[in-house]
């Protein structure tokens, strides 16, 4: 597993920030466009423009994706096995996690919140 990770190289505007991350997994295409987008009745003096995370080139979730190229990729570096995560019964985050750990060959344990009370 260790051969999936990749060095990070932080942009210039983060070399003042701490903990940067060393290593990441490529799970997706990182660079993603982002286009004008014009809508009618937008002041004139306004420009709206959308990050294209749809375009990410996996079958995973937008952002999230790109979050858990550095999660994994430090999991991997630590030499784990497995993850854990939270999240609701429609969590995005969760099933992500979830597909992204297995591509990895990685096991992961999801806890799962309901509004429902056990009892």
């Amino acid at each position: 597993m260790l051969a999936q990770l990749h060095q990070y190289e932080p942009p210039e505007w983060a070399s003042l920030l701490k903990n940067l991350p060393q290593q990441f997994v490529k799970l997706a295409q990182r660079n993603t466009p982002i286009h004008p987008w014009h809508l009618p009745n937008l002041p004139k003096e306004f420009s709206l423009s959308i990050k294209r995370d749809d375009l990410t080139g996996s079958t995973l979730s937008g952002n999230k994706v790109r979050k858990l190229e550095f999660l994994l990729g430090d999991a991997i570096n630590k030499k784990c096995d497995t993850v854990l995560t939270c999240g609701g019964l429609p969590s995005n985050h969760c099933r992500t996690t979830a597909v992204a750990a297995r591509q990895l060959g990685l096991n992961c344990h999801l806890f799962l919140r309901s509004p429902e009370q056990a009892s």
